[in-house]
């Protein structure tokens, strides 16, 4: 079993044996409501207590603290242990009844002879009753789950141990107040917290609220008091074991308890005095419920040591100890006294003020019916009824006053919700998002940081900031960042809402959280919109960018086709006027006179760069590739074009860009045969469709052939990457397919023409036009 499973469950059974004890003490007080005393209360030494009112008989006979019973009736006391004594006393008021008298003796400081009152027997009254004993139980429950609520909000700090400690002796001397008087069933348990407590009462007003300065420079000063507090317990312990009289121990724990209220409440108005800032708001508010309790019980106490009549007077102040407990609470909740990260969560706080106003309503219930004494039933049921209804009244006060105090953020819900949306429907960017997002929460929730976080590229200030969608808190490592919560859509972090710490360190409540979760949650969506609607426009602007250089790139692709395709008839013309200066052939001029007419429609053509229109004519397969030899006559050199045809050789096509066509593919051949290969032109008209194929016995490609097509594309020196580009373009704009290929050590660029397109008859002239739509170049 590890450590922090063994201090589980330490803890666990130490909150079973406190509600025990507290379930068996509280049994025992309520068999002495109304029950007939003989007007004073001894302890368990046979000692007059110093518990009580003014006005029991017991007193005003003359009867004081530290005054000793010696006898009862005609029984001698004065060799018997103190628990004798006392029982003595008891069993004779159970026989003289109610109305009847004891008579007893006391030794005396303040004669030498013994002082011997008649002490009449009468119930205890409910005033009574509730004063020493109803009271002490409701505060000492109310300092356990004081001290408890300490531990959980912050396990190892050392304000809350202190406190826990403290609160946890507090709450077992109340317990066991009325019993040493009274039952006395749990004497040893009332000596252990009458010698340790006063020890940790000058402990704890010097860590409140942090360390002081002497604790800080002397840490031997906790062991130390507390050594002192575990000694005289023991010495009381073992004085009661063996009978001996524990007055002088008991009157040295008195003073001290004395001394530690006094200095207790001396200390915090020392400390509330040189405070500044959120620490004298704290203070404040323990000053206020603190003071008023420890500094007349402590003046009390060693008032009624010294044997001064009148002093039990200022016990009667006992039930403003129940401040002491509640103040710490609000000091939690409002300045987070304890140093916790845990949310309030209000299903439990309401719980506990529910039943508080309970107890509150039972209380006065109880003192209703107990004011009407011996009634009949109908009055008892009318005493009753008020008393339900004026507890129903304290819940419902209660529960209402905590929720605007301490849950504000439950009233704030709808109309932050409702402003929110309204606002987030108007922002367009993360920026403006995240804006929203801190004046909505900074409205409400006024803390030290409210910070909207988008870029998450830095790790936070903070690591060890609580993060609301985990369970669990951590100790900070800073107070910058108390909390933050993921805004996450789809899976994806898109942001994260950083807070610090509430005015003064007040704790966040269970009703802040699910607010921020849910403007967290309308964040995401507007995140999530704002990145969405940034991504559009992002791509708008891109696509308006992508098509300004899609139009550039045209008109450079057109220019550098015109470049290109004029560079052909200029070398025809170059070649004929190098070689013939006297007189030209009539083959010649007809070439020529056919080259210049297809610049002329190349210039002409322009204007279908954006929509180019193919101008169909019947031609002969036959006549473009002897074209496409003299064209390339240069070229070729001394080789030879081989032509093949077969079948129909009549086509449906644009001749000059058919003519494009072949003297780009030829062309490209030529450069890739090189000197020793061949290159051919072979045409297959015959079946469902045509195929005119340009080959040549090079050494072929060996990239993708998808590749050979994109413009700029060239695998020599100085190729312009244009050629296959334009060819292929002209061929998906005519509707047909071209299709690299390398088999039998043979590059071929087939061209495949649909079987509308092959003609049987041959071409006519003049020309007929037919208008057709162009496919896009590819």
């Amino acid at each position: 079993m590890n450590l922090r499973l063994r201090r589980r469950w330490a803890f666990y059974i130490a909150m079973i044996g406190t509600v025990a004890v507290m379930a068996v003490i509280g049994l025992s007080a309520t068999g002495y409501y109304r029950k007939p005393f003989p007007g004073v209360l001894l302890d368990a030494d046979g000692v007059v207590s110093s518990l009580g009112l003014p006005s029991w008989p017991g007193f005003r006979q003359g009867l004081a603290f530290p005054d000793r019973l010696v006898s009862v009736g005609n029984r001698d006391l004065s060799g018997e242990p103190g628990k004798v004594r006392a029982k003595a006393l008891d069993s004779a008021a159970e026989r003289a009844g109610q109305g009847g008298l004891v008579h007893a003796c006391f030794e005396t400081r303040r004669q030498p002879k013994p002082l011997c009152v008649d002490l009449p027997v009468q119930p205890l009254s409910p005033l009574a009753w509730w004063l020493f004993a109803g009271m002490p139980l409701i505060i000492g429950a109310a300092f356990v789950a004081a001290g408890v609520t300490a531990l959980l909000a912050s396990p190892r700090g050392r304000l809350s141990r202190t406190f826990a400690f403290s609160s946890a002796w507090y709450a077992l001397f109340l317990f066991t107040l009325f019993d040493y008087h009274t039952s006395r069933l749990f004497v040893p348990l009332f000596h252990l917290a009458y010698a340790i407590g006063p020890l940790g009462c000058f402990i704890l007003p010097l860590r409140l609220p942090d360390d002081a300065a002497v604790l800080e420079r002397r840490r031997w000063l906790v062991p130390a008091a507390y050594g002192v507090g575990v000694s005289l317990a023991a010495a009381l312990l073992v004085a009661h074991a063996v009978g001996a009289s524990t007055v002088g121990l008991r009157n040295v724990c008195a003073v001290l308890l004395g001394v530690s209220f006094i200095f207790f409440a001396s200390a915090i108005l020392y400390r509330f005095a040189r405070a500044k800032g959120p620490r004298r708001k704290a203070l404040r508010m323990l000053v206020g419920a603190m003071v008023p309790a420890h500094a007349p019980i402590g003046v009390a106490f060693l008032l009624a040591l010294a044997g001064i009549p009148g002093s039990t007077t200022i016990l009667c102040a006992l039930p403003l100890f129940l401040l002491s407990p509640l103040a710490t609470f609000l000091a939690f909740i409002r300045y987070n006294l304890w140093g916790s990260r845990r949310v309030l969560p209000r299903i439990h706080t309401r719980m506990a003020l529910a039943a508080a106003g309970g107890v509150g309503g039972i209380v006065v219930a109880a003192i209703l019916v107990a004011w009407l004494g011996d009634v009949p039933f109908k009055v008892a049921t009318l005493g009753a009824t008020a008393g339900a209804t004026v507890a129903a009244v304290l819940v419902t006060i209660v529960l209402n006053a905590g929720d605007r105090s301490l849950f504000p953020a439950r009233a704030e819900y709808k109309p932050t919700v409702e402003q929110l949306s309204a606002e987030l429907l108007l922002m367009s960017s993360p920026e403006g998002v995240a804006s929203a997002v801190e004046r909505t929460v900074r409205r409400w929730l006024p803390c030290e940081v409210i910070e909207f976080r988008t870029d998450l590229s830095e790790p936070p200030e903070d690591p060890d900031a609580t993060n609301m969608q985990e369970s669990g808190y951590r100790p900070a490592v800073t107070r910058r960042s108390e909390l933050y919560l993921d805004v996450m859509w789809n899976g994806v972090l898109l942001g994260q809402l950083h807070l610090g710490g509430k005015p003064g360190g007040a704790l966040f409540t269970s009703e802040d959280i699910d607010l921020l979760r849910t403007i967290a949650n309308l964040a995401a969506l507007a995140m999530a919109h704002a990145r969405s609607y940034a991504e559009l426009e992002q791509r708008r602007r891109e696509q308006a960018a992508a098509w300004h250089n899609e139009r550039v790139a045209l008109v450079e692709t057109v220019a550098a086709e015109i470049a290109h395709e004029v560079r052909y008839p200029i070398n025809f013309f170059r070649s004929i006027f190098s070689r013939k200066k006297d007189r030209l052939d009539e083959e010649e001029i007809d070439i020529g006179c056919e080259e210049v007419e297809r610049l002329e429609r190349l210039v002409s053509g322009l204007r279908k760069v954006v929509s180019t229109r193919i101008d169909r004519r019947s031609a002969s397969v036959a006549d473009l590739a002897s074209k496409v030899e003299m064209l390339l006559r240069d070229q070729l050199g001394p080789r030879r074009l081989v032509i093949e045809t077969s079948g129909p050789l009549t086509i449906r096509c644009d001749p000059d860009q058919a003519t494009q066509i072949l003297v780009n593919l030829v062309s490209n051949a030529i450069d890739a045969a090189g000197d020793d290969g061949e290159v051919g032109i072979c045409w297959s008209g015959g079946g469902a469709r045509g195929t005119l194929t340009v080959w040549d016995t090079g050494s072929g490609f060996s990239c993708e052939p998808g590749q050979l097509f994109a413009p700029w594309f060239t695998t020599k020196k100085r190729g312009t990457g244009l050629g296959l580009a334009i060819a292929h373009r002209i061929v998906r704009a005519h509707g047909w397919s071209i299709d690299p290929e390398r088999r039998e050590g043979v590059t071929r660029f087939v061209i495949t023409i649909p079987k509308v397109d092959v003609l049987d008859t041959p071409p006519s002239f003049p020309p007929h036009a037919v208008d057709e739509p162009t496919a896009e170049a590819g």
